[in-house]
């Protein structure tokens, strides 16, 4: 038991410390099998060990984890579902108008993603590739839309799935436009609490032509800890109208296309 606990405790600073670790590389430094590496992932993520502040040196079990005690940073889709929503309607729908006939999208995780899906165009033929339960009972039954999910592994708090042919397939695929979400925007660039999202976000942005961001105005200055893209990337960035003027400028010079709504 021992052995387990340094090694998940080992896993969760390396997460923190380096986001381009993968399920795969995991395994083959502690010499365990990948399914070992999601358990311990797994059990990371239910019991929220702390996540270390900057300048700090250590990554531990806090006793307020082992007791069942909840972490801030942990992200809970059902739990984000109930913030800012009214900011999170207003960018979902206005992301939805973006949408043209036989578009390609790729919609990413999150709950402002969910609400554009409530504002698509009922009518119109689509293809969505899509990596995330929660938007399933939306569009399963709609003739209209082709659906390509890429499944695997399924992590409860986020509602997604991950895995390598997960991967391999937003390898090969193609979207004309990707609709993503985010935890956190700073000047380094776009951050999840995640570290098992990055891989999946960051290789479908790079099989998207045209990059939108969905983030409502609480999201901006703020640092998770694991980063997935930088903000020069995104080509659209849709908020709320409390963005800050000095948030407003930075995207201006950037020469990225915002929309407040």
């Amino acid at each position: 038991m021992l052995k387990r606990t340094l090694r998940i405790q080992a896993i969760a600073k390396d997460i923190i410390q380096s986001p381009t670790y993968t399920i795969r590389s995991l395994a083959q430094k502690y010499q365990v099998s990948e399914m070992t590496v999601r358990r311990d992932i797994q059990y990371i993520e239910e019991n929220n060990l702390t996540v270390p502040q900057p300048n700090t040196e250590a990554f531990t079990v806090s006793e307020n984890a082992a007791a069942g005690g909840g972490s801030s940073l942990n992200y809970e889709f059902t739990s984000a579902m109930e913030t800012n929503n009214a900011s999170k309607r207003r960018i979902g729908t206005f992301a939805a108008s973006l949408v043209q006939p036989n578009d390609v999208i790729i919609l990413d995780t999150g709950t402002t993603v969910n609400f554009m899906v409530q504002s698509l165009p009922p009518d119109i033929p689509l293809t969505i590739i899509c990596y995330n339960y929660n938007i399933l009972p939306a569009l399963y039954n709609r003739p209209n839309i082709q659906l390509i999910v890429a499944g695997g592994y399924f992590h409860r708090s986020s509602l997604s799935f991950e895995s390598t042919e997960n991967i391999e397939l937003l390898q090969r695929l193609r979207a004309s436009k990707i609709f993503i979400s985010t935890s956190g925007v700073d000047r380094m660039g776009l951050t999840c609490s995640n570290q098992y999202e990055v891989t999946t976000k960051s290789t479908a942005l790079h099989s998207s032509k045209t990059k939108i961001l969905l983030s409502d105005s609480s999201k901006f200055g703020v640092m998770r800890s694991s980063l997935f893209a930088s903000l020069e990337e995104m080509d659209v960035v849709i908020s709320d109208t409390n963005l800050s003027a000095e948030w407003q400028q930075c995207l201006q010079r950037k020469n990225i296309e915002l929309h407040l709504v």
